[in-house]
């Protein structure tokens, strides 16, 4: 049989699938997978290779590390999918992706709270108000926010650190507002102790993320977003491992003095401020653009 000959059998063979959408996504995925060792003319050791990292991906993927979600960032996948599911109007905060280390049922915290529990960095003052596109406030929106500290980790990566640490959800007001105490993120690399990180080296890229702080806000009649608040003067803006950075999100960190007025009861010392306003699209698409 021949190369096309056995592409046009494994098409055929999911022509009864009664799932129209499924149907589709895996007579795509078999064109595209076909036509890729076609192009490539995958050789019998390298295709053994490529199980063979699979495998490993599964082994390496636990309760604190997610390898597919990292081969998905490291090639650009999860950005283009988030790309296509989420066109923004003009005004709209602009996603990009959840990463790998997002933990469920962050800690309630309230207005002004903050989400460190040991010292991790320069405290930093996150404040803002979420709006919809009109420019109106919603009241009673979730934030749900996480981000590591000088030590470049995540708390769900450190055994060590306190498991509620440097995440919260938060609720807005009123005003819509929000604010609550962090600290300076840092650039860090993603994990490249496994199959994502060997694929990094032999390719001649970095592991390296530009510093930011992760949201997720969501609230009733809006469509969720998923959104990174950059540092502007962060190093590896230009470079990010998942290519994630938009300039819309870059910010400025303020630097800020021990005897400002406005320092938070919290902070004893030297303090940044960072002011983000979030602005939601209304769910059912009524004001999203077609691609």
């Amino acid at each position: 049989m021949r190369p096309k000959e056995i592409s046009e059998t494994v098409l055929a063979s999911f022509q009864s699938c009664e799932d129209d959408r499924l149907r589709e996504l895996i007579q795509a995925l078999a064109r595209h997978l076909h036509a890729f060792v076609m192009e490539a003319r995958i050789t019998e050791h390298e295709w053994e290779q490529a199980i063979r990292v699979l495998t490993e991906t599964g082994q390496i993927t636990d309760e604190r590390r997610q390898e597919f979600v990292l081969w998905s960032d490291a090639m650009g996948v999860s950005m283009l999918v988030d790309a296509l599911a989420h066109p923004k109007p003009a005004g709209a905060t602009e996603s990009t992706v959840r990463g790998p280390f997002w933990v469920p049922d962050s800690p309630r915290r309230e207005y002004g709270e903050s989400i460190i529990e040991q010292d991790s960095g320069t405290p930093t003052w996150f404040y803002g108000r979420v709006l919809d596109t009109a420019g109106q406030p919603i009241a009673g929106a979730e934030l749900d926010v996480w981000q590591n500290g000088e030590d470049r980790l995540y708390a769900v990566q450190d055994p060590e650190a306190p498991e509620e640490h440097l995440r919260g959800r938060f609720l807005t007001r009123d005003d819509g507002s929000y604010g609550f105490l962090g600290v300076r993120p840092t650039p860090y690399p993603i994990p490249d102790d496994g199959p994502v990180g060997r694929m990094l080296r032999a390719t001649g890229r970095h592991p390296w993320r530009p510093a930011h702080i992760h949201m997720i806000v969501s609230a009733s009649g809006y469509e969720p977003l998923t959104t990174h608040v950059f540092d502007a003067r962060s190093a590896y803006l230009d470079s990010d491992a998942v290519f994630a950075v938009k300039r819309s999100l870059l910010r400025d960190f303020v630097p800020r003095s021990p005897e400002d007025p406005d320092r938070p009861a919290a902070v004893s010392g030297e303090w940044y401020s960072v002011e983000n306003d979030l602005v939601l699209v209304a769910a059912g698409g009524a004001d999203r653009p077609r691609i």
